[in-house]
């Protein structure tokens, strides 16, 4: 009777501890189950598009270290050309710039692709070209910006052909060119006219000439989807004078018209 009683007992212990370790297994089944199903869908969750929130991470984007911006800029496309960290920044992307001057006005408009092509065969990626404001204006109100004055057209086969642009807008340009590139007619507006200065109406004229040209470079920017990553702003300034209000007014002014992204 003893004996029955033991092997019953014997029997509901195995029994239970089978039935445990059903349970166990069962559980480190679907445990596993489960973690081949997430696995099997990450890559899919891994190709997803970054998509950023307007709101929320737009704010945070300006709190984030310079290297976390220019690189999450450049995970969202947007065209970019700055300078940070002691390097020039492409989209988000270290960039060498290697580049040489050639001045459209120098060149007959037929031959300046050729001519784009030889620099850019050179291993040059970007041009640096000034604009002679004698060219565009040579009489007073009389604008050119036809043939071998076709800004525009030469800015736009730069960027056909590859090819970034440092845009020297003046009003003076040096460049070896008659008179800086200063109109000769500017010497008469006013028996005392100081030019490359804070006298208004020499100022006067650089506001109507910039009026004209700087609204023709604005779409041309990098960041508007063109070729122009940088405008230098007059020339070798620091061995003529010393007008810091001068220059104080034509960086506001070409702010005025190409925005606070360019870099001048």
């Amino acid at each position: 009777m003893n004996r029955s009683k033991s092997l019953a007992a014997t029997s509901k212990s195995i029994t239970a501890m089978a039935r445990k370790r059903s349970s166990k297994t069962t559980l480190i089944f679907f445990l596993l189950l489960s973690l081949l199903a997430f696995l099997s869908f990450l890559p899919l969750f891994a190709s997803l598009p970054y998509l950023p929130s307007y709101s929320h991470s737009h704010d945070l984007h300006f709190h984030l270290p310079r290297h976390q911006r220019l690189h999450r800029r450049q995970k969202i496309g947007v065209r970019k050309f700055e300078i940070a960290e002691d390097k020039f920044w492409k989209d988000g992307k270290p960039f060498q710039i290697i580049g040489g001057d050639l001045h459209y006005f120098r060149v007959l408009p037929e031959y300046w692709e050729d001519r784009l092509l030889r620099a850019k065969a050179l291993g040059l990626n970007t041009i640096q070209t000034y604009i002679p404001w004698n060219l565009h204006e040579p009489e007073a109100g009389k604008l050119v910006f036809e043939g071998i004055a076709d800004l525009v057209s030469f800015l736009k086969l730069c960027q056909k052909l590859g090819l970034l642009v440092m845009l020297r807008a003046g009003p003076y340009i040096c460049a070896e060119w008659d008179l800086g590139g200063f109109p000769a007619w500017l010497l008469s507006i006013h028996p005392d006219v100081r030019l490359r200065s804070s006298d208004p109406a020499y100022l006067q004229k650089v506001e109507g000439w910039w009026g004209v040209l700087l609204p023709k470079a604005a779409p041309l920017l990098y960041g508007n989807g063109g070729p122009i990553i940088m405008v230098q702003i007059e020339n070798e300034f620091g061995s003529y004078g010393n007008d810091k209000a001068y220059l104080s007014h034509l960086v506001k002014l070409a702010r005025g018209h190409l925005g606070e992204d360019i870099i001048l």
